[in-house]
């Protein structure tokens, strides 16, 4: 389906617009996943592969991948920057990390994209477990410049291990934050100041120290500002709420008081509206028995992994990552779970979404692999620029990293991308990052998805409107089989809402912050 005709320009107000690309009637058919790692040259051959970060650097309007590599007795391999060159359906990833200056060989276990300094271009930072981190300052594509280290933007004192990063606006300042989970010292968070220095902030409450394996900045309780979730080894894992607002003026700890603790040996968290109620549920990958929490509003979690048959995979107790996605179109969430890790080999698991709130596995019937494997991470996002969320996930054991291509059609997929103002039209935050996506049936008006845009649900891109103007948004793929839909965003700070009215699987609809 060529995206680029028949586009129908739509004026919502004086200041919000949506671009709304037109395509037929939706038809459903099953996810069809199809390895196209060897291919398409983004196996990452023999490197034990920690994590990835999608994100479009050179903003040419497909999905690029980093991948980080942790380093072995007889070598330190570098990571990869894969620059996306697909063409025509068919996917080619080349690494091009050497030539652009973040091929960095350390021991690298996390990458976050953002456009911290708010110039409209992609930012990268890597965390290395026992050297200090890097921040890469984007160009547009041409290259990157180390200002971390070489330029001192970021605290220099190399305290603890860094494990996990996650960029967030905490603040509503329209600048992201930072904040560092460590093994062996408290965890840090970074304030922006808009200047391009991202400065050590200790009095907000905020700084565990439990060796903490993952971390997601939410709006949980859909009040407007980020709250920080963080997973912890083999300790209770740590709700922040935000109450800067507050008389207290700094993060509560909750998740106790919640039920959130989950004392298992935590490895990530990952949120989404699993049961299209409007608000965000949370699934916790461990080792041992893994988490569903489900969101009932007014702070009541309940914990429905055994319910939901979700709870334990069949191949084994380890489970790494996890990532979300509706992945045949029903309008439903589905759950990837990366398992193995470094300890044991075990298979991937796919587990499809329903009504019932009782997922089911499908993993052969995708056309995933059942095999055995030792996988670290995985994330979802649109590779071949075609509507549907593919996969890629990396491999710890050197038996190298996959991506599979989704086959599903893409009339069954809604594209929303959100767009900020940015410092060019007076604002900042440009990807959005923060803002609360509702999918509304056109005929009843009620909603029936809902999502934030956060890493990794949301994956940063650029777009390019039917006038021809081209700016850095954040994409958001719904499945959405039948009928028409309104699409609301809320952004941080703004009380008025980008309106994106009568679209349809298909279609991509591009909405500007009020």
């Amino acid at each position: 389906m060529n995206r680029g005709t028949n586009s129908l320009r739509i004026l919502l107000t004086k200041t919000v617009c949506a671009t709304v690309l037109v395509a037929g009637l939706p038809t459903m058919a099953a996810a069809q996943f199809v390895d196209v790692s060897t291919a398409a040259g983004a196996t990452n051959s023999g490197q034990y592969s920690t994590n990835l970060a999608w994100g479009d650097y050179d903003a040419d309007g497909d999905i690029d991948l980093y991948t980080t590599n942790w380093g072995t007795a007889q070598q330190l391999p570098p990571n990869r920057l894969y620059r996306n060159d697909t063409s025509a359906g068919t996917v080619a990833m080349v690494d091009v990390a050497p030539e652009l200056g973040v091929a960095n060989d350390r021991n690298s276990v996390a990458a976050a994209w953002a456009d911290y300094d708010n110039d409209g271009d992609l930012d990268l930072y890597v965390a290395d477990f026992f050297e200090q981190d890097f921040l890469y300052q984007g160009d547009g594509g041409q290259s990157f410049t180390e200002v971390g280290r070489a330029q001192q933007m970021v605290n220099l004192i190399k305290l603890g291990s860094v494990f996990a990063a996650g960029w967030g606006d905490y603040d509503n300042d329209g600048f992201l934050d930072l904040y560092l989970g460590k093994y062996y010292h408290d965890n840090e968070l970074y304030h922006n100041t808009g200047d391009g220095l991202l400065e050590p902030v200790f009095d907000l409450g905020v700084g565990d120290r439990r060796d903490s394996n993952g971390l997601s900045w939410v709006d949980y309780d859909n009040d407007g500002d980020l709250d920080l979730f963080v997973v912890n080894r083999e300790q209770e894992n740590a709700l922040f709420r935000n109450d800067l607002n507050s008389d207290q003026g700094l993060f509560t700890e909750i998740a106790c008081a919640l039920s959130l603790a989950d004392a298992e040996i935590g490895q990530s968290p990952r949120w989404a509206d699993y049961d299209n109620d409007g608000d965000l549920d949370l699934y916790v990958a461990n080792v041992g028995a893994n988490a569903l929490y489900r969101n009932d509003g007014g702070d009541t979690f309940v914990d429905v992994a055994a319910t939901a048959d979700v709870s334990v995979p069949s191949s084994g107790w380890i489970t790494a990552m996890v990532a979300w996605a509706d992945v045949n179109g029903d309008g439903y969430l589905d759950l990837y779970l990366a398992n193995g890790a470094d300890r044991q080999r075990q298979s991937d698991v796919l587990v499809t979404g329903s009504a019932t709130g009782v997922f089911a596995d499908s993993t052969g019937n995708a056309g995933l692999p059942t095999s055995v494997s030792a996988h670290l991470s995985a994330a979802f996002a649109d590779v071949d620029s075609n509507g549907t969320p593919d996969l890629y996930v990396t491999d710890g054991w050197g038996l190298g990293n996959r991506l599979y291509q989704n086959t599903a059609a893409d009339s069954l997929f809604l594209r929303v991308v959100v767009r900020g103002k940015g410092a060019a039209a007076g604002g900042a935050n440009l990807y959005g990052y923060g803002a609360r996506v509702h999918l509304i049936d056109a005929v009843s008006n009620d909603t029936v998805a809902f999502q934030q845009v956060l890493p990794p649900m949301a994956v940063p891109r650029t777009v390019t409107s039917d006038d021809g103007v081209t700016a850095g948004g954040a994409e958001i793929i719904f499945g959405a089989p039948a009928g028409a839909y309104n699409v609301s965003v809320l952004f941080p700070g703004n009380a008025q809402a980008g309106i994106g009215p009568n679209v349809r699987g298909g279609d991509v609809v591009v909405i500007d912050e009020p």
